[in-house]
């Protein structure tokens, strides 16, 4: 995010556009060489919002400055402004760009703050202006924001009422993966042209860059019930093809904490005959921080060492296995001669009529050596099983393929039926 500074020689100029959401008298009081008359109603909503502001992104702020900064944020933001304020300080004034990336990671629904350059700012002897730059204002925001939380609403219309928060958060994924598709044009450009770095890119143009996915993801399960955040890093480009700086998510399920990656999640192959499975897109579902760095990096946290573009209002340290998706919901394989529980999983998905059967092979039996005995005779064995207990309408094909993805320690058959 970029800051635009507006010279001196523009004072009077920023004067004639001030609106009913902003700051009065700058110019005047500029010349006067006095202090500035501020927005009275917003900084009185600021010290009242204050009182009960809470999230990750405003316990990690440094300073009584910068958190009176972020509730003047609030106040503004929430009312649908664009918020115009003063900073008295130049260290408060050099972190205003942190400041805003953590009001926005405690505030995923706020998609209307100007990406681009984020808010700009005219110094004087005294004290510096500032203000929030915006996309829309006015009655464009109130009908952009009506939409979206339509789009919102929209998106849980179909979700049972008493899943639990596992099942919220893989209905969450999933649901979102078939809505958005990822903006590969966008993400070419070297400026934010649209919606694509925010929650309504996702959730109502169906379409956006890893920001936008990790957003919406985070209001989603938000509003669900489900403690998330937004965490920024960098990756590799092995699975996005994109390397350099990456936004992803974290959530807590029963006190522990876990990895998503939503936009990575959304896997689209290259080949046209590659055939999906159900691994890909849950390959960063609820991962561990172990497997997450095999192919991101974590940023440093606000207020830490380290220097980074983007810092982080919290960092969890995952290592919980339980609610990830391949130990939760896939069947595990623990041994190639005593599996009737997982020949049963095996046989009912082909009685289902199912495209793909997805397991795990369990950390007791090496993978390597068990993916080539399946591909070399169980496979043919486990679907002449299934060919003898179904129907001739669910009749597999010796021709079935298998996928493997040891970086998982998981694999998929990819059925085809006779």
């Amino acid at each position: 995010m970029k800051k635009r500074l507006t010279m001196l020689s523009a004072v009077l100029m920023l004067t004639l556009t001030l609106t009913a959401c902003d700051m009065q008298g700058f110019a005047e009081n500029f010349l006067n060489n006095t202090m500035p008359t501020t927005n009275i109603e917003l900084e009185s909503e600021a010290v009242m919002r204050q009182k009960n502001l809470s999230g990750y992104g405003y316990e990690a702020l440094q300073t009584d400055e910068e958190r009176r900064v972020y509730a003047l944020l609030d106040a503004g933001l929430s009312s649908l402004c664009a918020p115009e304020f003063v900073i008295y300080d130049q260290e408060t004034l050099d972190n205003m760009g942190s400041i805003l990336e953590m009001y926005k990671s405690d505030h995923p629904e706020v998609f209307w703050i100007d990406d681009n350059y984020g808010y700009e700012y005219t110094q004087y002897p005294t004290y510096t202006a500032v203000k929030v730059l915006t996309t829309v204002e006015y009655d464009e925001l109130i009908q952009a924001h009506r939409i979206f939380e339509a789009a919102v609403e929209d998106f849980f219309a179909e979700m049972p009422s008493d899943l639990s928060d596992y099942r919220k958060e893989l209905y969450i994924n999933d649901r979102l993966l078939a809505l958005c598709a990822y903006d590969d044009d966008a993400a070419k450009q070297e400026k934010v042209v649209g919606n694509e770095q925010n929650a309504y890119g996702a959730l109502v143009d169906h379409k956006a860059v890893c920001e936008g996915y990790t957003r919406a993801f985070q209001l989603l399960c938000t509003r669900a019930g489900i403690p998330c955040i937004s965490v920024n890093g960098v990756c590799d480009g092995s699975r996005s093809g994109i390397s350099g700086n990456h936004i992803w998510n974290a959530v807590r399920l029963d006190g522990d904490w876990y990895y998503v990656d939503a936009t990575w999640n959304d896997f689209t192959p290259e080949e046209s005959d590659y055939k999906l499975t159900d691994i890909e897109k849950h390959l960063y579902f609820n991962v561990t921080t172990e497997r997450l760095e095999r192919d991101h990096a974590i940023n440093p946290a606000y207020g830490a060492d380290g220097k980074a573009d983007y810092y982080n209002a919290f960092v969890p340290e995952c290592t919980a296995e339980k609610y990830n998706y391949f130990h939760r919901s896939v069947p595990a394989l623990t041994d190639l001669d005593d599996c009737d529980e997982f020949l049963s999983a095996f046989t009912a998905a082909a009685a289902n009529g199912d495209e793909t059967f997805s397991f795990r092979v369990s950390d007791n039996l090496d993978y390597g050596d068990t993916m080539e005995e399946i591909t070399n005779g169980y496979a043919v064995s486990w679907i002449d099983y299934s060919n003898s207990v179904n129907d001739d309408d669910h009749q597999l094909s010796e021709k079935s393929l298998v996928f493997s993805y040891e970086e998982m320690n998981v694999a998929a058959f990819s059925f085809i039926y006779r």
